[in-house]
């Protein structure tokens, strides 16, 4: 990325006022001015669970995104920051921080199912945020991914493959970004019926299906099989609390020293799987992106 086109803050990229998404200007200018490849990450997930800091981190600061200490959703709408690859040269990353869901002040969950699946048609890779465990309430309250295949409609006849139903959700999937799901404020032991396993091993436990055929069954493994469907590659990464309650609330403003070792431990290792693993954003018939590729091939 030219260091003549370098974005000092980000912007904001879709405004979200009174309900109604729209592209801002600036910021599709900017991203023609991009003449090289674009490896995008979102992050999605509940409002006030830390999804900024992480974007922060991806950018190499310690600010940028906003964060907010109060109760209510400091992202608003989706907001982008285009910084050279770390690692890949001649290449941008563009980082995208949405608003959170399930605001109880905004208290609409249709407009954060576009959210949502924006970020999902827009990324390289999807981080999904969320705090605690991942139990059953954590699935639930990802119910937007069992939405997608209403809210998308791939319109291309050559992208439905011959014989295939549709709605088939192979047509999505190669689409669809790696998926993240990150566990932020983790204090279990990563155990699965009194066994050890890894961070994925924990997601893909989580993910397992209850046989049946019952409605309270059939509702149990909707958004699992969905996300075992939409997303095959996944990866997980839980992280333990950064720092003590009382400065969480100006965690921006923390020195590493004063931050969990821990947590910077599984940080740095978030950082590298994004920075190593996530590939150049393409579209249909596996065409390679840059920031001047028409809007509409979306």
């Amino acid at each position: 990325m030219s260091k003549s086109r370098l974005m000092p803050l980000p912007e904001c990229l879709v405004e979200n006022v009174n309900g109604s998404l729209s592209v801002c200007k600036h910021a599709i200018e900017f991203l023609s001015s991009i003449n090289e490849p674009v490896v995008v990450v979102s992050v999605v997930g509940l409002y006030r669970t830390g999804k900024s800091y992480l974007m922060n981190r991806l950018a190499g600061q310690q600010s940028g995104f906003a964060l907010g200490s109060a109760v209510e959703s400091k992202t608003k709408g989706i907001w982008m920051w285009c910084v050279p690859h770390p690692y890949k040269d001649g290449h941008t990353l563009v980082l995208l921080d949405t608003e959170g869901l399930g605001d109880v002040d905004k208290g609409d969950s249709k407009n954060d199912g576009w959210i949502f699946c924006l970020a999902v048609l827009l990324s390289s890779t999807l981080v999904y945020n969320s705090r605690g465990t991942i139990d059953n309430t954590a699935l639930e309250n990802l119910h937007y991914v069992t939405e997608l295949s209403e809210q998308i409609n791939i319109r291309s006849p050559l992208s439905v493959p011959a014989g295939a139903a549709e709605g088939d959700d192979c047509h999505f999937v190669r689409f669809f970004p790696s998926f993240i799901w990150v566990v932020r404020d983790f204090t279990l032991k990563l155990e699965a019926d009194g066994k050890k396993v890894t961070e994925d091993e924990y997601l893909e436990f989580a993910l397992d299906l209850k046989k049946g055929v019952n409605k309270k069954i059939s509702d149990y493994n909707l958004p699992r099989q969905c996300i075992r469907n939409y997303f095959p590659s996944r990866n997980c990464f839980v992280f333990p609390s950064p720092a003590s309650t009382e400065h969480m609330i100006h965690l921006e403003n923390l020195k590493e020293q004063e931050l969990v070792p821990n947590f910077l431990e599984v940080t740095g290792r978030f950082c590298d799987h994004v920075f190593h693993k996530s590939s150049v954003k393409t579209l249909k018939g596996g065409h390679r992106i840059t920031g001047k590729c028409d809007p509409k091939a979306y």
